[in-house]
């Protein structure tokens, strides 16, 4: 993996953005992506998604701070993808979690915002 330099933005690609949301509407859509984050992605990014986990401080690259109005205002798509393809230390979870549970924790992650 190439090394990324700290504070060198992650821009997911413009198509991203076009990318469908299955579960818009869904009630349960942040329930179910609380869950797939409280099992794997706070050790890192914090229990409540302020970079902050017991593992970022161990890092190369900071966690994402994913209450920041910069994560906050990306597509559900761009978020997406980032959790799918993931970078650099964080892992990308395409083969790990099922697609919806890809997209709960998008619902999860915006339901973050301050």
């Amino acid at each position: 993996t190439a090394l990324i330099a700290p504070g060198d933005p992650w821009k997911a690609p413009a198509e991203a953005d076009q990318l469908k949301d299955p579960l818009v509407g869904d009630p349960k859509a942040v329930q179910r992506g609380e869950k797939v984050f409280t099992s794997l992605c706070w050790v890192c990014h914090g229990m409540e998604g302020k970079g902050d986990g017991p593992t970022a401080a161990s890092l190369q690259v900071r966690p994402a701070v994913l209450v920041a109005i910069t994560v906050q205002e990306q597509s559900n798509g761009a978020l997406y993808w980032k959790v799918s393809h993931g970078r650099g230390e964080m892992p990308g979870y395409e083969e790990v979690l099922s697609r919806e549970d890809r997209w709960a924790v998008v619902h999860y992650l915006k339901s973050l915002a301050p």
